[in-house]
């Protein structure tokens, strides 16, 4: 008997161990298989990732309705402003200003023909200012008049279009709320039309696509209205330099 009761516990010993290898084996495939899902996902998200671009605002579009296209041309054009406007100071020539010495000198020592050529060559708001007080001088004008009206349209030149900018940057936040406002008043009537079955997540997802509008009009407004600041230093410094050099070739222009 004894003999039979060891031989029956070494059975059911044998048989616990088979049954573990066997769980063992069975949880490793598991791991396995979701280990390979795991990672067929991250290859998806990965792909999708990869097929972005445009057509990610696609989504972005249906949810923010027609305030969104509204605020994305408005971020166009803005955009299309800015180049343009950065085109035109560096065509200008704002930084140039060792001309502005050597026409002055050469008034001063009454070659006013001299100092004619010399603007003429340099490609400036400024120069071109000072070349209408030196040519005003030479036909027996008013030079003061001339740099006047010349300086005055110069500058006009370099602010065209600051105007779109700032209505740009300060509509834009404007539109983004009004998505917003409209957005919440539709999430808030979808959860009156669900009665007694109400979904917090109706409230939840109505609230951040409403929010979206004004995140997207927020993100049009910033870089406008930092561009605009920062090329309207830049008028400004010309300005400047403007006034400066026209005090002096005025100054020069008497005295010679």
């Amino acid at each position: 008997m004894a003999d039979e009761e060891n031989v029956v516990s070494e059975e059911t010993a044998a048989g616990r161990d088979a049954a573990a290898e066997a769980t063992g084996e069975a949880g490793a495939g598991e791991a396995s298989g979701e280990g390979a899902e795991a990672l067929s996902a991250l290859d998806a998200a990965a792909a999708a990732g990869g097929d972005g671009g445009i057509w990610e605002l696609v989504p972005l579009i249906d949810r923010g309705g027609p305030i969104v296209i509204i605020l994305l041309c408005l971020s166009v054009l803005s955009l299309a402003i800015i180049l343009l406007k950065v085109f035109q100071f560096w065509r200008a020539g704002l930084t140039r200003r060792a001309f502005i010495d050597v026409a002055i000198d050469k008034v001063r020592s009454g070659d006013r023909d001299g100092a004619a050529a010399v603007l003429r060559k340099t490609r400036s708001p400024v120069a071109r200012t000072l070349l209408a007080g030196v040519e005003g001088a030479q036909n027996g004008g008013n030079a003061e008049e001339e740099i006047a009206r010349v300086g005055g349209n110069e500058l006009g030149g370099l602010q065209s279009y600051f105007r779109w900018l700032e209505v740009i940057g300060n509509i834009s936040p404007l539109l983004g709320l009004l998505g917003t406002v409209i957005g919440m008043i539709n999430a808030f009537q979808q959860l009156q039309l669900a009665g007694n079955k109400v979904d917090p997540a109706i409230l939840s997802g109505g609230i951040w696509v409403a929010l979206l509008t004004t995140a997207v009009g927020l993100a049009v407004a910033i870089p406008a209205i930092a561009s605009l600041n920062l090329l309207e230093s830049r008028v400004d410094m010309a300005r400047l330099t403007l006034r400066d050099a026209s005090s002096r070739l005025i100054a020069a222009l008497k005295s010679a």
